[in-house]
Parts: structure tokens; sequence; C-alpha cells
């Protein structure tokens, strides 16, 4: 055996000590992280989409929504402000419809489904999930339910100025798929009170994302499923792309991260965390402020355009002229994450190997395989019915006749029921 002088000793013994302090300072699960690059165009270089927005009370912009069915990005402000903005497809521009007061301090907004006039929102200060309706041109918007967070049937606490931030829906579907688990039960969950999904609220403390079960009837009604660890100490957006089964989570923390999980969860400390697939430093803007605090993607799985990215700060009404003028933008040099092969099975699901589908680039859907009308149904991803047809063998589905955006197809015929996942991009 080699013996340390007590030189060596004493080197060694200050080693273990800084290796000590180290971890004791900065968490375990970020010194593990290994962050890449940012992978699309830099803030500077990104569109800035500040200046399509009326410039009144241009302050505090912390939570944003992608709506893929009607091309709509939606922006809370925490002084109780939305803005809508609509993209034309022909001019590959943006136009702001509509600016609307609503209630309270608003972090975040999403929706469930996105042919509906309704969305939902975070209000940090209240610890609420509200309910929105709107009519079409946005004139009329009222709140139609809430659900408070601080009760005896939630363990979420008061946190102050640290509390939930992001919010944003998933599916059934895609929970079943991950085999998502509620940290209440340890058993598979999946919702139970008509929403078609669980709804995940991203908060500063901690990092954690809490998931709850809510009524969308009835103010008050939900159940508390788990929270769940990320892979940084502060989470504060969330959006999920409903093509690639893919949750994005930003973290406004050090220097700002992009964290991108598929859902399935891992076993850490005692506690369940989610698998991280990705992980990206942003590109922060180069004027002093970096608090970066919203984001929203567009489908990976639409192969007609390349995927864009949003991201907004939050500027105080101190910030700087410059800052209020550039507080949105628009990143569209993100690559695709997801794997994009529809159409494919759903998992679990009976599906005939002699019956397929065919997406044809002009002539719209056809069904192969089969000899006898069967029954269309075509359904969102929560299972709300969007049209019936009926189909002959041979005869193609027209594109004007298909809904457009991701959606399920059941194929009914006498030898039961046929689901599929199918992308109408046309």
């Amino acid at each position: 055996m080699k013996y340390l002088n007590n030189t060596q000793q004493f080197s060694l013994q200050s080693l273990k000590q800084i290796v000590l302090v180290f971890f004791l300072f900065f968490p375990f699960s970020v010194i593990l992280s290994k962050a890449q690059e940012w992978a699309a165009e830099s803030w500077t270089n990104a569109y800035n989409l500040t200046a399509v927005m009326n410039q009144s009370d241009m302050i505090e912009m912390s939570g944003l929504h992608w709506n893929p069915l009607t091309n709509r990005l939606y922006a809370v402000q925490d002084d109780g402000w939305l803005r809508v903005l609509q993209y034309d497809e022909n001019t590959t521009s943006f136009t702001e419809i509509a600016t609307i007061s609503v209630a309270g301090n608003p972090e975040g907004i999403m929706q469930v489904e996105y042919a509906e006039n309704v969305f939902y929102t975070a209000d940090e200060k209240k610890y609420e999930i509200r309910k929105y309706t709107h009519n079409d041109d946005f004139s009329i918007v009222s709140l139609s339910q809430k659900w408070r967070l601080l009760t005896p049937n939630s363990p979420m606490t008061d946190t102050d100025n640290d509390g939930i931030e992001g919010i944003e829906f998933i599916p059934d579907s895609y929970l079943q798929e991950a085999g998502f688990i509620s940290t209440e039960t340890g058993l598979p969950y999946t919702s139970s009170k008509g929403m078609g999904g669980l709804i995940f609220l991203a908060h500063q403390t901690e990092g954690y994302i809490w998931v709850y079960d809510v009524n969308p009837s009835l103010s008050f009604d939900f159940v508390y499923v788990g929270k769940y660890q990320t892979g940084r100490k502060e989470s504060c957006d969330l959006s999920f792309d409903r093509t690639a089964g893919l949750l994005y989570i930003l973290h406004n923390i050090g220097s700002n991260f992009l964290e991108v999980t598929d859902l399935s969860l891992q076993n850490v400390a005692g506690e369940k965390q989610f698998k991280t697939k990705y992980e990206y430093k942003l590109s922060n803007p180069t004027d002093g402020n970096d608090n970066i605090e919203g984001f929203a993607i567009t489908p990976s799985c639409n192969t007609e355009t390349a995927v864009s990215l949003f991201l907004c700060r939050d500027v105080n009404n101190e910030g700087l002229a410059t800052q209020k003028s550039d507080i949105l933008r628009w990143f569209r040099q993100f690559p695709s994450l997801g794997t994009c092969t529809p159409p494919t099975a759903l998992p679990k699901e009976k599906v005939d190997e002699k019956v397929t589908v065919e997406l044809h680039p002009t002539q719209g859907l056809y069904l192969h395989g089969i000899s006898d009308m069967v029954y269309l149904s075509f359904r969102t991803t929560c299972g709300k019915e969007l049209l019936t047809l009926e189909y002959s063998p041979s005869r193609p589905i027209s594109y004007d006749e298909l809904p457009h955006g991701f959606f399920i197809l059941q194929v009914r015929s006498g030898m039961g029921i046929y689901t599929y996942k199918l992308l109408v991009n046309r």
C-alpha cells in the first residue's frame, strides 16, 4: 500500500471538502445536466413580433399558447391582459386581433379543444385555474369556472410570488401511452372528471409539475393527481405537442433552459421525475433582461411547414423602452424532435392489418382492404366527435370534406372498431 505524506493528505482532505461544499450548493440534477446549445436562430435574429401588437401597457408578458387549428398565438400578461395574434399563411405574417382585459394575475394560458371558444389560465396570486369563454371576435369574454388549489384536497401551499406559472392540457391517450402514474396512488391514472385529460401546472418553487384532474363544468371540483420533478429547480411555462407526444418545459433559471420529455417517469430520491429527452440552453437577449417566462411551439409533425417556436420575456414597468419594444420573438428554425409517422394505430387499440389508411397527395383519404361500406368517425385527441361519414370501397374522401389538423379516425365495420392517428395538413 502506498502511503501519502502530510502534504498529500492535506490536499486530498481539502479536495473532499471542496467537493462536499460544491454538492451542497449546487443541485445534483443541474450538475449532471448537459444542455445542448440553442438549436434555432438567436434571440437577435429571430423575428420581433412585439411591433405588431398595440404598444399600450406592453409589460409583464409571461405565458404563451399556440392553436394549430386556427393559427393563433395567445399571450397573457400577468397584469391582467390577453393578446391574440392571427397568423396569415398567405403573407406569412401576424396581426393582433384582440387585446382583452382578464381578471387577476394570469401567468399561463392553454386550451383543451382547439375548435372551441374557450381558454384556461393559471392565476398565480389566487392559486387558481380559470376557465374563460368568448364569442368569435373576442368582444365578449366571460369567466366561466374556476378551481382554487389552496384547499384541503390539494397539498399545494402559498409560496407567494414563486407559485404556479405555466399551464397545459394533456389528453388521456398520451397519458396511457406513456404509462403515466399518479404519485398519490402509485397507479396508472387518466381523467375521471370529464375533461378527457389532465391539467399540468409548472411551479416556480423547486420546478415541480403539479397535475390535476378537473371537472370542466363545475367550479372547485377536481382531484389532485400528484407532483413531479423536472430537470431544473424552477419551471415557468409548458407546451405539449399533440402530434409528437412531447412536453416542453421552460425553466427561467440560470441561463434559461428548455427541457423536453415524452412523459415517461423515473424514480429519483423517492419521487417521480420526468425523464429528459433533450435540453437546450436558450439564446437570451443581450440588453440586460433575460427574464424569459413564456413559450409555445407549433406541431412537429406538420411536414409542410417548418417548426416554429415563440418566446416572451417579462419586462416590468421600470424596464427600458428598448426592452418593452422587444418582448416577443418568433423562431422559425427549430428542429422537429418527434417521431412523425402518421397514420399509425393507437397503442392497445384493435387494428386490422388488412385495412390500411392512405392520404393521397391530391385526392384525399383512401381506405384499402375493405369490401363493404363502413362508417368513419373523426374525433379530437380528447375524444370529441367532429364528423361522421359513410365510406364506400375505392371512393376517396376529398381534403375539403376532412377536418384539418391532428385527430383520431375510427373505422366502424361489422368486424369491430379500428382506430388510427391521422394528420391532415392540406
